[in-house]
């Protein structure tokens, strides 16, 4: 199989840049012990874009539109499952990972130009079937958003709905029965941005980045990840202490370059070796980062979309 060697530190974003002589030796060291790896050309699932992926217990799985696999093996095989998507279109609501279950937030058919949305709950405790915690809640009735987990809560920021994006913050003890604890966040309104959690400090990431220790209070790490461009489409997720941006739209035209930060506040461009992609669906299994999917296309070089399903990790070898 082959591997592809990369560093950790790029002095520029440009992939034309050379990092001086220190960081040089910093990086031949690390590229002596991490590298991508391709681990299948075609997974078990179809090509396609804005899925996700979970460890739990041990186990790699994917939830994908039309089913969900499991690998027990670290994604060398995969089996798919009995347990359906309930939540249904994956492209507007996500399932979440919660005190080792696996919650399904909301049901919704349709598009966004005509939908139905139905507040309802589930949970799976052994990832075969799916229980309804409730036909009705008062999750707030909106889509694109991201639900992440913060002193042992469930939370929300923002998404939006047919009239507006929000701008507020609700959380959840048990996934049924939703608070809202600030409205008006510092950040304005929010559609699609994409939290994670590192040192005890959330990070929440668009094409800025802004931090807090308590959920309600947020301070701007910085106005641009990549100075000059808009970013978008990506997946993160924190690895060997730091934050990891994947499969960027950058100016309206995809990527393969990552994104990485220690601080929210710096960011460098790693090289990847697989072709430029959005939407894709991560995960950090067994110390190691898990990636598949996403799409590329939608400009004028390349007006049709190419869908992938190949699977791919990173980690010590």
């Amino acid at each position: 199989m082959k591997f592809y060697l990369i560093g950790w530190l790029i002095l520029s974003i440009s992939c034309s840049s050379s990092a001086p002589k220190k960081d040089q030796t910093k990086q031949h060291h690390l590229q002596e012990h991490h590298a991508w790896h391709k681990l299948l050309d075609n997974a078990a699932w179809r090509k396609n874009y804005n899925f996700q992926m979970f460890s739990l217990r041990d186990t790699l799985w994917t939830f994908h539109p039309d089913a969900n696999w499991y690998s027990v093996d670290d994604g060398q095989h995969w089996t798919k499952s009995s347990l359906p998507n309930v939540i249904n279109n994956h492209a507007f609501l996500d399932y979440i990972l919660f005190n080792g279950h696996i919650y399904g937030l909301g049901h919704f058919e349709g598009n966004i130009e005509r939908y139905t949305f139905k507040p309802m709950i589930y949970r799976t405790s052994d990832m075969l079937t799916w229980q309804t915690l409730a036909a009705q809640s008062n999750l707030p009735k909106r889509f694109f958003y991201h639900p992440f987990v913060f002193q042992n809560k469930l939370w929300i920021i923002g998404g939006e709905d047919q009239q507006q994006q929000y701008a507020d913050i609700w959380n959840s003890e048990d996934g049924i029965h939703w608070i809202k604890q600030k409205d008006q966040l510092e950040f304005g309104k929010r559609s699609g941005s994409l939290i994670v959690q590192m040192n005890g400090k959330l990070f929440l990431l668009n094409n800025d980045v802004w931090s807090s220790s308590d959920g309600v209070n947020w301070t701007r790490e910085t106005d641009e990840i990549v100075k000059g461009e808009q970013i978008f489409g990506y997946a993160a997720v924190v690895y060997g202490n730091k934050i990891w941006l994947l499969g960027c739209n950058r100016n309206g035209q995809f990527s393969s370059q990552v994104l990485v930060s220690g601080d929210g506040k710096s960011w460098q461009g790693m090289d990847a070796p697989w072709s430029p992609r959005g939407g894709i669906a991560a995960t950090v299994h067994h110390n190691k980062i898990f990636m598949t999917g996403g799409k590329y296309g939608g400009t004028p070089e390349h007006t049709e979309f190419i869908y992938s399903n190949d699977l791919w990790v990173f980690g010590k070898d």
